[in-house]
């Protein structure tokens, strides 16, 4: 157990590495490469993030969110790489005056990906590893995956928002929901050390579109759902609808593309794949289906039907959309070689993850929900489908993270107020602008300003939305799930929704 308990940071500084420069250089794509100052050298790792850098470290100048959610311009930390002891070096362009081994390439992202992998042979070809990509339903997906694949087939690991967990155990604490090539085949490389066959990965649409993932050797991917989120870095849904399908698009003949029939665009997703194609849903002709899906505040049953064959599921998991989630787990599941019976009996005790419909008990009789639902189609199915739990009122409390995609605020606000019976309006994690004016931008798209309340302290809008609670009613509190601080302007400020819940049940 000791590998397995050892600090991420801790083992791989642990693990001595030495590769031939020459070795990483021909991994690379052949088209452009110019090589300069070249001459054999050792490395012992390869980086992107110069605070990282070692002595006899290939540094690889990328410009990329090197720190979460802050551009910058890999040029810009050569002298720092220099100083830190780099021994080689991959750019776009050449570093006069720099007097070690250099390799120019046309896309150095791509190169850091080729890069990491040669360096750290290939353990993506010793750990089958699946993507799971799509709007919501990512963590959820993956985590359940992998707990399937434990009780199925032996260990599984899964990556994402919430880190590297194998086993109920973080080894590797989450920073990007897809990370950096490196951080990816490091986790890979500790993985097939501990002899763990099976990799659940989820991935975003902003690893896609910044080559996180390109050349990764999937065994099989996942498109759960697609809707609109993130257009502020994409531009356009055309453009995050194609970020989107890289990851099926990179899928080879002898992998699997599990896609939900019943998403928006599902026929432009699917169209073009080299992967056999598994389609799931609850309309005609998907290859999973549901039927007679029951759902409660404690959990859902449902039969899952497969060539014919209909099984029986039972799940902790709360809400009508998580059976879409579960399906897709499913698929995935048997396609690598997990029997059908076994995979729907080990969804049994699968807990929801945390701050995916979380649901806790009140003292007045009511129930809250949590959630991490913070885009329109993630808020629509979270209040859909809250609404159906309890037979009482529900009341909701959101708001919009600053500096995201402002477009979606109104419609957010539009969703909330036609669905929920009142609605605290309040912080989510502001960044660098005014709350005041997120939540503004909210109101516009509000149909029943009667219904809604202003509180943009998060904590108290909480609380006074629990006042308003009674027996049988559903508090939904979404935006934030698993957070455990919150931005404002450039600080992490510690709070968290779970925290403000289970205060509300101790009568804190």
């Amino acid at each position: 157990m000791n590998g397995l308990t050892m600090d991420f940071k801790q083992w791989k500084a642990g693990k001595a590495i030495h590769k031939p420069l020459n070795n990483i250089a021909d991994a690379l794509e052949p088209g452009g490469i110019d090589r300069r100052n070249f001459r054999e050298t050792v490395i012992g790792g390869v980086e992107c993030r110069p605070d990282r850098v070692r002595p006899g470290d290939l540094f690889v100048c990328v410009d990329e969110y090197l720190v979460y959610n802050l551009w910058r311009e890999g040029r810009s930390f050569i002298e720092t790489a220099r100083n830190a002891g780099a021994a080689a070096l991959i750019a776009g362009e050449a570093v006069p005056g720099w007097d070690v081994p250099q390799i120019i390439v046309p896309r150095p992202r791509i190169a850091l990906g080729e890069a990491a992998r040669a360096f750290y042979d290939a353990p993506d070809d010793a750990v089958a590893t699946v993507g799971i990509t799509g709007t919501n339903g990512k963590t959820t997906t993956t985590r359940l995956l992998a707990h399937i694949l434990r009780k199925t087939l032996g260990s599984c690991a899964s990556m994402g928002t919430l880190g590297l967990e194998l086993g109920g155990e973080t080894l590797d604490p989450g920073e990007y929901t897809t990370p950096l090539s490196p951080v990816t085949y490091a986790r890979l490389d500790r993985l097939r050390d501990l002899g763990v066959p099976y990799a659940g990965m989820e991935v975003s649409s902003h690893g896609l579109a910044l080559d996180r993932v390109a050349g990764l050797n999937f065994a099989g991917g996942i498109l759960t759902n697609f809707s609109r989120d993130h257009l502020d870095f994409h531009g356009s849904l055309e453009a995050y609808a194609a970020a989107k399908k890289r990851l099926l698009e990179s899928l080879g003949t002898a992998a699997f593309a599990v896609i939900n029939r019943d998403t928006e665009r599902f026929d432009k997703f699917s169209d073009g794949l080299r992967a056999r194609r598994i389609t799931y849903g609850f309309g005609p002709g998907s290859d999973w289906s549901a039927s007679e899906v029951d759902c409660g505040p404690k959990g859902s049953r449902f039969r899952a039907t497969w060539r014919g064959a209909a099984y029986p599921v039972e799940s902790l998991l709360v809400g009508r959309f998580q059976t879409y989630n579960i399906l897709a787990a499913l698929a995935t599941a048997v396609e690598m070689g997990a029997s059908p019976e076994a995979a729907a009996r080990a969804v049994t005790d699968f807990a929801p993850a945390p701050g995916r419909m979380e649901s806790y008990p009140l003292p007045n009789g009511a129930v809250a929900i949590i959630d991490f639902a913070h885009n329109p189609d993630g808020l629509r199915h979270l209040l859909e489908n809250c609404r159906a739990l309890l037979p009482g009122r529900m009341i909701a409390v959101f708001g919009c993270g600053g500096d995201r995609d402002k477009g979606k605020r109104p419609l957010m606000g539009r969703i909330a107020s036609v669905r929920a019976d009142l609605c605290w309006l309040t912080s989510d994690n502001p960044r660098t602008e005014d709350p005041a004016a997120i939540i503004e931008d909210i109101r516009e798209g509000c149909l029943h300003p009667e219904r809604l309340r202003v509180v943009p302290d998060r904590a108290a809008a909480i609380r006074e939305a629990y006042a308003a609670t009674a027996s049988g009613d559903v508090l939904v509190i979404a935006g934030k799930g698993h957070e455990t601080c919150q931005l404002v302007g450039d600080t992490k400020l510690p709070y968290s929704d779970r925290e403000e819940v289970l205060r509300l049940r101790v009568g804190g």
